[in-house]
């Protein structure tokens, strides 16, 4: 009888002990990945790249994926390049060039070409005539390094059309005093806000008729 007592006794003060012991808490479950791999949605460009294609293709532009360039004897590159189809306006022809310069591109045709054009004007803009974004040459100059031209990171801008058929062109208007002028400086003066290097009438002569703007790693304001 007390052996059985004694047995009962030990095994409540186990339950006990086992009851107040702490209770080793669960890893918390990972939320599932809002976004799919980068190879799924686009082929052969890794997350960061897919990263700035998402973003791109947020703002509304049309654009198709063209391939990686390595670096080729004359030393051009382009790295995660899209050809530029459509933006907000239309092109006067496709540019190619890397993801981010087409998404600093749009961001300032939102925040200003467009908007600054339905100000001086009082009418939408249409086109954005260009004479190219990725070219393989060297950097006028200085020929001893590639252009921006060369890694898709500039494009060359000669004018603009409005919504009723006026053109407006660096090589005409640039220095008029009419509205034309007004907003061919204005817009690249803004320009020095968005991209490295821009570069106009006013920087040399080689810009005498259309303006640079790139992402490259220097800086220039010469608007």
């Amino acid at each position: 009888m007390a052996a059985g007592f004694r047995v009962t006794a030990i095994l409540a003060v186990l339950l006990l002990a086992a009851a107040c012991a702490p209770r080793q808490r669960q890893a918390a479950s990972l939320p599932e990945p809002t976004q799919p791999p980068a190879s799924s949605q686009w082929i052969g460009r890794d997350i960061i790249q897919a990263a700035c294609l998402n973003d791109l293709a947020a703002t509304g532009a049309k654009f198709e994926l063209i391939a990686q360039a390595e670096a080729g004897k004359d030393g051009c590159t382009l790295q995660n390049g899209v050809r530029l189809i459509a933006t907000s306006v239309d092109l006067v022809r496709p540019a190619e060039m890397t993801c981010p310069m087409a998404l600093r591109l749009m961001q300032f045709e939102k925040e200003v070409l467009v908007p600054e054009a339905q100000r001086v004007f009082g009418q939408p803009l249409k086109q954005i005539n260009h004479a190219g974004a990725f070219t393989c040459k060297r950097m006028t100059g200085n020929s001893s390094r590639i252009s921006e031209h060369g890694h898709g990171r500039a494009i060359d801008i000669w004018g603009f059309v409005l919504a009723d058929g006026r053109r407006v062109s660096v090589a005409d208007h640039f220095r008029s005093q009419g509205r034309e002028g007004q907003y061919l400086r204005g817009v690249n003066r803004e320009a020095c806000k968005f991209f490295s290097v821009v570069l106009g009438p006013n920087a040399d002569a080689a810009h005498a008729k259309s303006f640079h703007w790139d992402i490259g790693p220097w800086n220039r304001c010469g608007s």
